[in-house]
């Protein structure tokens, strides 16, 4: 419970530090080397909290609440070695906070003592693929976000020190689709592997998940396809990040939920 309570606290610690960065008309970033030391802890103290995963039969348990907060755990280790090599340090007052509230998330309410809901190693590969890429698109839809909100004040010319300090335009829309191709890339064979490992995909408690992560992965299939061909960008690309990603939360977090926490 320590573990868990102290990565709480250097998530929203660290968040605090480049708030006041990014709110600051000091252009220097005295806390950075804090920032990477408090993350650096966060994320490895969020890693010894996963013993859960592992159930007394022998299989993976990825229940509503552990999943949750493992999706959250990569967000935050991708976030952070992006970090290292790219301007994307802003994505941490949103990404942060979101990972320090589902790891509180999973310490309120734990997921109930698996018994025979556990799956396969073949099949958890498929559930780590998927994760993954759920984990690069959320990213995508944060970094979305920001892109709306920069675009919205240099169109006003409501330039603020914020602003200043992200990135150009023209580099925050490369990271955005950066990410998006990758995160399609692994959704695609998340979807390949769940057809090959899983016996029936289009079984009645699987086919709705099924189904809507088909209709995100041709929503982003359409979004990469656009931007290569046609050049699409701005309010185009955020509107279907964020409309893809919301089909894939409700397709992975939807199902989860009613079965995991009303039906049982």
């Amino acid at each position: 419970m320590f573990l868990s309570y102290s990565a709480v606290a250097a998530y929203l610690i660290a968040t605090l530090l480049l708030m006041q960065f990014f709110t600051k008309n000091n252009p220097q970033h005295r806390h950075q080397k804090s920032v990477f030391l408090l993350i650096s802890y966060a994320v490895i103290a969020h890693a010894l909290t996963f013993t859960s995963f592992w159930a007394t039969s022998g299989g993976v348990f990825f229940g509503f609440a552990n999943s949750a907060s493992f999706i959250a755990w990569v967000v935050a280790i991708l976030l952070f070695l992006s970090s290292i090599s790219k301007p994307v340090h802003a994505l941490g007052i949103l990404v942060y906070p979101l990972v320090a509230l589902l790891l509180v998330f999973n310490i309120l309410f734990p997921d109930a003592t698996p018994a025979v809901k556990t799956i396969s190693l073949s099949i958890a590969s498929h559930v780590f693929l998927s994760i993954t890429a759920y984990a690069l698109l959320a990213l995508a839809v944060c970094q979305s976000i920001l892109l709306k909100i920069q675009e919205r004040h240099l169109h006003t010319n409501n330039i603020n020190g914020f602003i200043n300090k992200l990135p150009p335009l023209q580099t925050m829309e490369a990271l955005l689709f950066q990410n998006i191709r990758i995160g399609f890339y692994l959704l695609t064979l998340s979807l390949v592997t769940g057809f090959i490992f899983i016996d029936d995909i289009f079984s009645q408690h699987l086919v709705h998940k099924t189904v809507l992560s088909l209709i995100a992965w041709i929503v982003f299939a359409v979004l990469v396809f656009g931007r290569k061909v046609f050049g699409w960008r701005g309010k185009q690309a955020i509107i279907t990040t964020q409309v893809g990603f919301g089909i894939l939360l409700v397709a992975y977090y939807g199902s989860k939920f009613v079965l995991e926490r009303l039906l049982s």
